[in-house]
């Protein structure tokens, strides 16, 4: 049987630290080609924020009707996060390190982070290092599994 000590007020608090607005340091958890609502390729981003446990999403919706903006937002993915120019393969970028300026909304009546913009790599000189949570987590940015004993619960 299991034996959980469930805290319900957990449950009500969602789980997650809130991200202050302001610059910080971001990893790409995911990046997977998608459809916006409006029928236009995207490419959506999970990204990681140093030092919390919540994630946020950036979307980045190619605009054919505005190349210059799409082109834009896409060569500030690139600069930030040190993707090659014209890279197109989103399963690549998972793991790469950039920054972000984020900022808080309402939405659904929740409040949550945002992506505001990309910092270039000159403004990422200001911000301090990466900072892991979890000492288990890949340079790839990837939770490695952890070797268990399943008799004692205890890693090997």
């Amino acid at each position: 049987m299991l034996n959980w000590n469930y805290n319900h007020q957990d449950y009500l608090n969602g789980g997650f630290e809130p991200i202050p607005p302001g610059p910080h340091r971001v990893r790409i958890d995911n990046a997977e080609e998608a459809v916006s609502k409006s029928g236009k390729d995207m490419i959506k981003l999970t990204l990681d924020v140093s030092g919390y446990s919540g994630k946020v999403f950036y979307y980045m919706v190619f605009v054919p009707e505005y190349p210059e903006q799409t082109n834009k937002r896409l060569g500030d993915i690139y600069e930030s996060f040190g993707i090659p120019q014209g890279d197109l393969e989103p399963l690549l970028w998972i793991g790469k390190v950039g920054a972000a300026m984020l900022s808080t909304e309402v939405y659904e009546g929740k409040e949550r982070s945002k992506v505001d913009y990309f910092l270039t790599k000159q403004e990422q000189e200001k911000l301090p290092p990466w900072q892991e949570l979890n000492p288990r987590t890949a340079a790839a940015g990837k939770i490695v599994p952890e070797m268990v004993n399943l008799e004692t619960d205890v890693p090997f």
